[in-house]
């Protein structure tokens, strides 16, 4: 739950600086931006939650008749999370009851209650003090006098134009300038936007920044209010003397409404733009700004969000305690990792060590009497049984390809299989062959000569991110050995031209590379 809560925030961190780009193409230009920073709290909103969970089944083709099969969205993204923030969650394994996101989900819930009851309490206490408020008509308008509040839109369902007692003293003019401002958030609709950035919020209400895009969408109403007055007619000159003039004599504020009167910094931003003529370039910058906005949009839309969806349970059948005890035990890797599987409820903690894409236990539920699905993932894992009826073997399938064979070990076995692994740690000596492999990983040949069959297959499916990554890094300059990482794997660190990577590494006893992880 804390890395789906992080990769949401990297998208809208991506959606904000998409947005951001895009306000300044629309000033560029004297067009709208408040639509954009809209745009970007909903996408910040709905983007994560769709492409964590939904799965789109595309029409089979009309000559044939074929149903292809369905495509989740999470399976199209390309930009990985990084490596550091993926075992937020701690030891939980896969798939099990996570008490930590159950406490995360319910103070997400807390949030989102005690934000309503404030909105309506705000909404509450607003009626009241609109009670006190006296009608009266100003230039023609009808509005509301308030003593300290105003100018401003307050009201949803029927929102009304209040000014401030003080504003029917100043020259009719300036009145005229402030019912312009006020009946153009009416006409353009500002206080139903507002309400919806409220609610995106209270959705999401602990997303910092779902809140600096609200407070920015905020400032782009004003500013786009602004720009809708000055094209229906009224002098810039005088129109930024009334700002001033609000902004000196400023009132109380009425909560979550179009208000003219801001911080006298915002005024001072607002009158910089109002007063800042059009250059020539405008177009251009405009292109390149909505072009970098794009950039960041679709790089947002490309994050892969962590974890995955488990599957569906409507195969999973009871078994006996007597049953599941069949499969409990130790199944070995290499001389230095193994599986350990355990019983929990109706199902199989699958715990493998030393295996640094796996660091933490999966949970299995069974699909037979010799079958478990791994939760969260496309896989199955298989026992053979011998005639009394015990496992000897266990065989694990990920999409429809066998990833791993085990034979079962005795306890003295494993034991021995854990003291090798962290003899391995505590004396931090390479693998035979490992500067070897190393030398072979850097030459980055396209063939998977001297690498395992699952090492060239994965890094064939990388070949075109993994040219782009070398190329930002440049030529290799040295590499040194490090040590030995909580996994058994080498560890080097190799300096390149312009920068310098981590790789870690596993040699086959045969002198083969059989696994290898780089990062910078």
């Amino acid at each position: 739950m804390i890395a789906w809560m992080i990769y949401a925030l990297l998208v809208a961190l991506a959606l904000s600086a998409a947005a951001l780009m895009a306000e300044r193409a629309a000033r560029v230009r004297r067009k709208a931006t408040r639509w954009v920073w809209l745009a970007a709290m909903v996408g910040s909103l709905v983007l994560p939650a769709l492409i964590s969970s939904v799965t789109l089944r595309l029409p089979g083709m009309l000559q044939s008749g074929a149903m292809p099969p369905p495509i989740a969205l999470r399976d199209a993204t390309s930009i990985p999370m990084p490596a550091v923030l993926m075992p937020l969650d701690g030891t939980q394994f896969y798939g099990a009851p996570d008490h930590v996101a159950m406490l995360v989900r319910t103070g997400w819930f807390a949030l989102s209650l005690l934000m309503l009851c404030a909105l309506f309490a705000s909404a509450v206490l607003l009626h009241r003090r609109k009670r006190g408020w006296n009608e009266a008509t100003m230039c023609g308008e009808d509005v509301l006098v308030a003593p300290d509040a105003g100018p401003a839109v307050a009201g949803l369902l029927q929102p009304r134009i209040v000014v401030p007692a003080w504003l029917l003293q100043v020259p009719e003019r300036q009145q005229r300038d402030v019912l312009a401002h006020e009946r153009s958030h009416l006409e353009a609709g500002d206080p139903h936007l507002i309400a919806l950035g409220v609610a995106v919020l209270a959705l999401m209400p602990w997303n910092l920044l779902l809140w600096w895009q609200f407070h920015r969408m905020r400032r782009a109403i004003e500013v786009d209010c602004d720009t809708r007055v000055l094209r229906g007619g009224r002098d810039l000159v005088e129109y930024c003397e009334t700002l001033l003039r609000v902004g000196q004599c400023r009132s109380s504020r009425i909560g979550l409404v179009p208000a003219m009167s801001e911080s006298r910094s915002f005024l001072e931003q607002r009158i910089k733009l109002m007063l800042t003529a059009r250059n020539r370039w405008a177009g251009v910058s405009a292109l390149v700004l909505v072009c970098a906005s794009l950039g960041m949009t679709v790089f947002a839309s490309q994050v892969t969000p962590p974890g995955g969806k488990a599957p569906a349970a409507e195969n999973i059948v009871a078994l006996t305690p007597a049953v599941l005890d069949r499969y409990v035990g130790f199944y070995k890797i290499s001389p230095i990792s193994k599986v350990a599987v355990t019983r929990s409820g109706n199902g199989l903690i699958i715990a493998i060590s030393a295996q640094m894409a796996e660091p933490k236990p999966f949970y299995a539920v069974p699909l037979g009497a010799d079958r478990f699905a791994i939760q969260g993932q496309p896989t199955v894992a298989h026992f053979v049984m011998d005639a009394s009826g015990h496992a000897q073997r266990m065989v694990v399938d990920t999409r429809g390809h066998t990833v791993l064979d085990t034979p079962r070990i005795d306890a003295s076995e494993a034991g021995r299989v854990d003291d090798a692994l962290a003899e391995r740690i505590r004396r931090k000596q390479p693998y035979p062959g490992s500067a070897k492999a190393l030398k072979l990983l850097l030459r980055d040949p396209i063939d998977g000569t001297g690498m395992s069959k699952d090492l060239a297959e994965v890094r064939q499916k990388q070949r075109a991110s993994r040219e782009r990554y070398l190329a930002e890094l440049g030529p290799v300059k040295s590499y040194t050995f490090t040590g030995v990482n909580q996994y058994g794997d080498d560890v080097y660190s190799v300096k390149h031209a312009h920068g310098t990577e981590t790789i870690s590494l596993v040699v086959d006893p045969d002198g083969s590379l059989a696994r290898a992880f780089r990062h910078r």
